[in-house]
């Protein structure tokens, strides 16, 4: 389970995908969160409530199931070539 502005979303599912975790679930807010009041923060912790519980409660074969494409278009972007030799 990973909680992320939805800047990081997609370098979050990279990074979890080099530790073997290419289909965790991630609640994402909209970025920036870091100047908002206390009311509007709540507001959105509580519309990520349910992505946070399906991540905490479902299968992991479920989860990879429902994942499953999206992980793919997070991790290897179509028409996006990336070097096999870091630059």
């Amino acid at each position: 389970m990973m909680i992320a502005t939805d800047t990081f979303t997609q370098f979050g599912r990279r990074m979890s995908s080099t530790q073997g975790y290419p289909y965790v679930v991630i609640a994402d807010t909209p970025n920036p969160i870091r100047q908002l009041d206390p009311e509007t923060l709540l507001a959105r912790v509580e519309a990520m409530l349910p992505v946070i519980v399906e991540g905490l409660t479902q299968p992991p074969a479920e989860i990879e199931r429902r994942l499953k494409d999206v992980a793919k278009k997070q991790i290897h972007p179509e028409g996006v070539v990336r070097s096999s030799v870091p630059v």
